[in-house]
């Protein structure tokens, strides 16, 4: 070049060139990730999901269909965790905290629900905004001593929860149990029923309040092994019945302000 008379190399470029420079890595850069973006886009969703059910077995998908950017399962199992049918979409955003993550649509134990999910570098998924709208009298009939008829709905929302093994060990979210009560075998009324979700120790935990005339607090546990615990404080309101009362003093153990308390434990 004129006016250098350095070694090649030792010449420091002229604007013209480095703006040249930079616009060919720009279009280096383009061309790179829009190549993956069609490797993405087209790459069968039955080569990943096969991967999935070898680092996570006993998973298992049935009757997979489009590709890893967005795809359908009809029917996801994993032990007695029955998912489907299942929609999946591919969120490049992830990518940015070294992660595959997508947003799903479908259904779990025949209870809709969506949110994101990811998996990181080093295998483990995670799960975020996740809603899902349950019967109650499920999760009442898993836990409680005996029969029992619900009313309500509730509506569960997870805000970040981490899978290891196939078990919670990083939970943070809610469940609400709206217009909650009992109708049978007495009829109790408890309005809206919060409880709180955490996990501590391989344990699955939450905390139970309400908010209506007779109260209820306590708490729930589920560790990785399937072992629960329940241990409940209700203290009726002056709406209850004489027949909730002698209800609550069957099963329960007398305490405090008129409360009983429900205890239970065992394994699923």
């Amino acid at each position: 070049r004129k006016g250098c008379f350095a070694r090649p190399g030792e010449c420091t470029p002229e604007p013209a060139d480095t703006e040249v420079l930079k616009r060919a890595g720009l279009l280096l850069a383009a061309g790179i990730g829009t190549y993956l973006l069609i490797l993405l886009v087209n790459f069968p969703a039955g080569r990943l999901t096969e991967r999935l059910q070898e680092q996570y077995a006993p998973l298992v998908f049935h009757s997979v269909s489009g590709s890893v950017f967005s795809g359908h399962a009809a029917r996801v199992e994993r032990n007695a965790l029955v998912a489907g049918p299942l929609e999946w979409r591919f969120r490049p955003s992830g990518l940015l905290k070294g992660r595959l993550e997508y947003r799903l649509q479908g259904s779990v134990m025949q209870n809709p629900f969506e949110g994101r999910v990811a998996v990181d570098m080093a295998g483990r998924i995670h799960l975020q905004d996740v809603e899902s709208v349950l019967d109650p009298a499920d999760l009442v009939k898993a836990y409680a001593p005996f029969d029992m008829t619900t009313t309500g709905r509730m509506t569960l929302h997870v805000e970040t929860l981490e899978l290891q093994d196939g078990f919670p060990a990083d939970l943070n979210g809610e469940l609400l149990w709206s217009d909650a009560g009992v109708s049978a075998p007495v009829s109790l009324v408890l309005g809206e029923v919060e409880v709180l979700l955490g996990s501590d120790a391989q344990r699955v935990t939450g905390e139970v309040s309400n908010a209506g005339d007779t109260r209820v607090s306590g708490s729930l546990g589920l560790s990785a092994s399937g072992d629960y615990d329940v241990d409940l404080r209700i203290t009726p309101g002056r709406a209850a019945s004489p027949e909730v009362v002698e209800f609550l003093g069957t099963w329960g153990q007398p305490g405090p302000g008129g409360s009983y308390r429900l205890a239970d434990s065992g394994r699923f």
